[in-house]
């Protein structure tokens, strides 16, 4: 009987493999999923209906927006009409849709954010795979609408860039209420 004292439990030893093996496997799985949206894996705007996008306002604002907002760097690739994207390692994807339509969200008690001389409405998701991951932006005061994504902890450079860029480019307008 006093072997039997000394011998471990199948059940513990079981569970003293499977318990750091599948930590391991948790965490290969949360450094993969992560990484693939850090390289910006996912688009939140270059399938978004942009019916003004071939205006040529659009083309002006995308030429002046700079290389870099900062940390974010632009995607050289070629995208469509009216879109652009910067990215960062660390931070995941600013993107910029030019000529979408007007807000829907856009009421006349709708709070508005005013950068540089743009007003900005801000459309948090509330659910799907962006909840907390950023913020939609529409600039509302200025022809065609611009729309942005901005993940959370992009700081300010990108909005502020794309403020400097409407001002400059696109035409200021009254806002619509619809």
């Amino acid at each position: 009987m006093a072997q039997d004292e000394g011998r471990r439990s199948p059940a513990l030893i079981a569970t003293a493999i499977a318990l750091p093996v599948a930590v391991l496997v948790c965490f290969l799985v949360f450094a993969v999923l992560t990484r693939h949206r850090h390289a910006g894996g996912q688009a939140f705007l270059r399938d978004v209906a942009a019916p003004s996008a071939t205006d040529p306002a659009c083309a002006a604002l995308l030429k002046a927006m700079p290389a870099k907002l900062g940390d974010f760097t632009r995607d050289a690739a070629a995208q469509p009409a009216g879109y652009a994207r910067w990215q960062s390692d660390k931070d995941g994807t600013v993107e910029l849709r030019c000529g979408v339509p007007r807000p829907t969200q856009l009421i006349p008690t709708s709070p508005l954010q005013i950068v540089d001389r743009s007003q900005w409405l801000s459309v948090t998701p509330t659910d799907g795979a962006q909840a907390g991951a950023g913020t939609y932006w529409v600039a509302v005061d200025h022809r065609p609408y611009v729309e942005m994504w901005l993940p959370d902890n992009s700081g300010t450079a990108p909005i502020q860039a794309a403020s400097d860029a409407i001002e400059a480019h696109l035409t200021p307008g009254s806002l619509d209420f619809g």
